[in-house]
């Protein structure tokens, strides 16, 4: 009995088609082994928060800490570094006739945003208020930047500070 070969099987039998379906197949198994590879990252991560969450991710604060900031000075502040976590009101020196509102963002050294506050409004000290608990935070370096909305909506940079949280 002969059969006859349809012709779309006939262009998948050329050199090109095999070559391309090759290449398929070789990006689908990188994509794979990829995969794979994250899937092990995400499960180390999960085994750490379900460590966190056994030990309890917030705690309570033991105390209260005002710390004011001038961003324009270049120096670390220091916060943390207690047995109880401590809630610290950061009061942030942003003396401008050049903007109304502010963004402020906390983020780790590495680049990972941590706390993030937007259309701040400055008190009758010209500071900008922001409370959060240092059981948030992990030890580390920690940058704290400010940004101004313009008049047009636009933010533009305005200031960056540094911050270090100690470890328990």
């Amino acid at each position: 009995m002969q059969y006859e070969v349809p012709p779309w099987l006939e262009q998948l039998q050329q050199p090109k088609a095999l070559a391309g379906i090759a290449g398929l197949v070789l990006v689908l198994v990188l994509v794979l082994i990829w995969m794979a590879w994250r899937w092990g990252i995400a499960e180390d991560r999960y085994e750490m928060l379900q460590q966190q969450a056994a030990e309890g991710f917030l705690q309570a604060p033991s105390s209260t800490r005002s710390v004011r900031i001038d961003p324009r000075q270049s120096r670390v502040i220091g916060v943390g570094g207690g047995d109880l976590p401590q809630r610290i009101d950061l009061m942030i020196a942003a003396v401008t006739s050049s903007h109304d509102r502010f963004r402020v963002s906390i983020t780790r050294d590495d680049g990972t945003l941590v706390i993030h506050a937007d259309r701040m409004v400055r008190d009758s000290n010209s500071d900008l208020r922001l409370s959060f608990n240092t059981s948030l935070l992990p030890a580390g370096m920690y940058r704290i930047r400010i940004d101004g909305y313009a008049r047009n909506g636009d933010l533009q940079p305005f200031e960056e500070a540094s911050m270090q949280v100690m470890g328990r």
